[in-house]
C-alpha cells in the first residue's frame, strides 16, 4: 500500500476533512502533492497542490463543509 505523505500549512487542515482532501488529491492522479493554501474565505480553502512525480501538474482544490473537489484543469475544461 503506497503511503500518501501531504504537507499542508497549519491551522488550515483543520478546514478540511483530511481524508477527503487526500480522496480528492488522489482522483486527480496527485500522488505526491507539496500543498499551500491559496485563499481562506466563508468556511472555505482554496489549496495549490504541486503534483510531483512522473507527470508533473498544478492543481486546485476548494474544501469546504468537510468536503473537497478539485477544480477542473484547463485540459478537463476542453478548448472551443
Amino acid at each position: 500500500m503506497a503511503i500518501l505523505a501531504v504537507m499542508v500549512t497549519p491551522g488550515s487542515a483543520a478546514l478540511a476533512s483530511d481524508a477527503d482532501l487526500q480522496r480528492a488529491l488522489l482522483d486527480s492522479g496527485c500522488a505526491a502533492p507539496r500543498i499551500e493554501t491559496m485563499l481562506e474565505r466563508h468556511g472555505f480553502v482554496a489549496y495549490r497542490a504541486n503534483c510531483l512525480g512522473t507527470s508533473h501538474k498544478v492543481i486546485t482544490i476548494v474544501c469546504g463543509k468537510g468536503r473537497c473537489s478539485p477544480s477542473p484543469s484547463s485540459d478537463d475544461r476542453g478548448r472551443p
